[in-house]
């Protein structure tokens, strides 16, 4: 993986079998322009490398390798092997290296598969670290793909943190960069439409989402992309369940022949129907699909179930069907402490706990928070914080604890308003 430049690897060679410039260079050149050369200062001439390439008997085509035609190769190593040993620090090194040569496209391309790997394993800090850097590559390449990408890549960011509102905002710039290009690239256009109509069902704005989902439908037949056409089937379905139930049946359908082999898709699907019909009040329906889902989720990888089945005790909880909630939450511990993550082990505390205050079991209760707390602090950010100790505050309060139920209220005060 790393990088030389051609004088480079003429010093290293050199060094390495233990040769003088003086050994090197014999009639055919200077010691002077030798030194120029291993030093980068002068480009040397094919002959006088081919002549190098002789004396320090290593392969021409490695000799005369360019710094950008490694840097590709290393691209597309990475691109291809996203599990190989130092991902992180080899996307880190080669955006370094190009942004020094400044090499821009390139630039970009390691910038979005970083930005893209720490959002799959929810490196908040270290996005907002490469933030300004990703814009500053854009500025720098001035073209619009890359913009398009920036702006997708943030929305993605920004709904994944529940910023959804923010994240139209740049969901809506990446489609002016199509729209000024005239819509030519349907599958980048049905994609933000989708992550835009994402954004919508989440916050449960249904009145904004007829235009979309028409947009989308008008589209998917056009997607050359399997895996995404799958996708917009399946949120189709969603949304048309809330719009018009005979074409829900028929987005139903087709999302469960594209996701006939693959039980976590398919299970996912189940769920998210139910969590719809249990906004619609029809929990009765939804009880049916919920325990498809989390039946097909039991044949998934573990990492799989636990966050299918938490999310789901979640939903159950907002929606006070505390007796199904309650029925799953020992095996969602179980699971949790299985997969050894901090993030579904005080999510899986916390519901607990929450379980338990339903029932007025305050003791209990407070226990399971404080285990939630001690594996949230491992992990969680500032809002996030806030809002935790805003959970336990009222708790305490419950518990007619005043003293500690003011001593968490002043702390999310705290970090809400530092001043």
């Amino acid at each position: 993986m790393e990088i030389l430049a051609t004088g480079e690897k003429i010093k290293r060679a050199r060094v390495y079998k233990g040769l003088t410039l003086k050994d090197i260079c014999g009639d055919k050149l200077s010691i002077s322009k030798l030194s120029c050369i291993e030093n980068d200062k002068i480009k040397a001439e094919p002959e006088i490398l081919q002549y190098i390439s002789k004396k320090l008997d290593i392969d021409y085509d490695y000799l005369t390798e360019s710094t950008k035609s490694q840097l590709e190769r290393n691209l597309k190593l990475l691109k291809s092997k996203k599990d190989i040993e130092g991902y992180e620090e080899a996307l880190n090194y080669n955006l370094n290296f190009a942004l020094n040569r400044e090499y821009y496209d390139l630039a970009f391309e390691f910038i979005h598969l970083l930005f893209s790997y720490y959002l799959d394993i929810r490196e908040v800090n270290k996005i907002q670290d490469i933030t300004s850097t990703y814009y500053h590559i854009c500025y720098k390449s001035g073209k619009d793909k890359h913009y398009f990408l920036y702006y997708s890549d943030m929305g993605k960011y920004l709904y994944s943190y529940n910023e959804c509102e923010q994240a139209i905002i740049y969901y809506t710039m990446a489609k002016n960069i199509l729209k000024k290009n005239g819509y030519k690239e349907e599958n980048s256009l049905a994609e933000v439409i989708y992550n835009e109509l994402l954004c919508y069902i989440s916050m449960k704005k249904y009145s904004c989402i007829d235009k979309l989902v028409f947009q989308l439908e008008s589209l998917v037949d056009k997607i050359e992309d399997h895996d995404l056409t799958g996708k917009i089937y399946h949120l189709l379905a969603g949304a048309y369940l809330i719009i018009n139930e005979d074409k829900f049946k028929e987005y139903e359908k087709k999302t469960y022949e594209y996701y006939q082999d693959i039980p976590e898709k398919l299970g996912k699907a189940k769920l998210d129907f139910a969590f719809t019909l249990i906004y619609m009040g029809l929990k009765d329906k939804a009880m049916e699909y919920i325990r498809q889902g989390l039946e097909l989720c039991s044949k998934c990888e573990p990492s799989v179930r636990v966050d299918y089945v938490i999310g789901s005790i979640g939903v159950l909880i907002e929606y006070d069907m505390f007796d199904l909630a309650e029925e799953l939450c020992d095996d969602a511990l179980n699971y949790a402490i299985e997969s050894g993550d901090v993030k579904y082990i005080d999510r899986a505390y916390y519901y607990k706990a929450m379980i338990l205050e339903k029932k007025a079991n305050y003791e209990e209760a407070e226990m399971y928070m404080n285990l939630s707390l001690d594996a949230f602090f491992k992990y969680g950010n500032k809002s996030e914080k806030v809002n935790k100790y805003m959970d336990i505050a009222n708790m305490y309060h419950k518990l007619g604890i005043v003293k500690e139920s003011l001593k968490y209220l002043t702390l999310a005060m705290k970090l809400e308003d530092p001043l």
